[in-house]
């Protein structure tokens, strides 16, 4: 009788040391695949990862619309059409006129920098102690400038090599497009 007690504990005792083990199994999968390195590619390269999306039909040519998210802050900055055509010709007094060292998508390596020369998205603060830029608007072709480095940007984010601090880069573009009047803006991770 003892011993057939004995067989059942150990039964019992195996099988929930079994339980235990499968249910730690489980516990485990979302906590090992949020390592996987993949998944923040996964989410940057999903067709659905717009974060904010705006009408643009309510901006105002000349001013700033700020949009938090939670990675931090937006802006959209509507042109004006000196703005778009001062941004032709200012090759020669940019640091990086192509944005070959700047955080955007390949995309958006031009002369506007957007998906639409109407808009300029950008995260205002420049690159090298992350200083949020203030909005100039007597002082063209410098439209934005930030306080730590005394750096100045033209309308389409791009440094002026005569300002700041030799290391600063262009300002930052987030994935986005206009479709159909509507600006969606994409999650944006920093290049590091």
């Amino acid at each position: 009788m003892a011993s057939a007690f004995g067989n059942r504990r150990q039964v019992l005792s195996g099988l929930m040391k079994l339980l235990v083990f499968v249910g730690l199994i489980f516990i485990s999968i979302p906590f090992i695949s949020s390592f996987s390195s993949s998944s923040i590619d996964e989410k940057q390269a999903s067709k659905n990862n717009w974060v904010i999306t705006l009408p643009v039909t309510e901006l105002v040519a000349g001013e700033i619309k700020k949009l938090p998210w939670a990675g931090g802050v937006f802006w959209i900055y509507s042109r004006t059409k000196t703005d778009i055509k001062s941004l032709a010709k200012l090759d020669t007094l940019l640091r990086d006129k192509d944005s070959a060292n700047s955080d955007q998508p390949d995309s958006m390596k031009s002369r506007y920098r957007s998906a639409n020369e109407n808009y300029f998205v950008f995260i205002p603060q420049e690159s090298k102690r992350g200083c949020q830029v203030s909005l100039v608007s007597d002082a063209e072709p410098v439209l934005f400038t930030e306080p730590c480095f005394n750096g100045k940007f033209d309308a389409a984010g791009r440094v002026f090599a005569d300002s700041g601090n030799k290391e600063q880069l262009n300002l930052a573009v987030p994935k986005h497009s206009v479709e159909d009047g509507v600006l969606k803006i994409a999650a944006w991770i920093p290049k590091i």
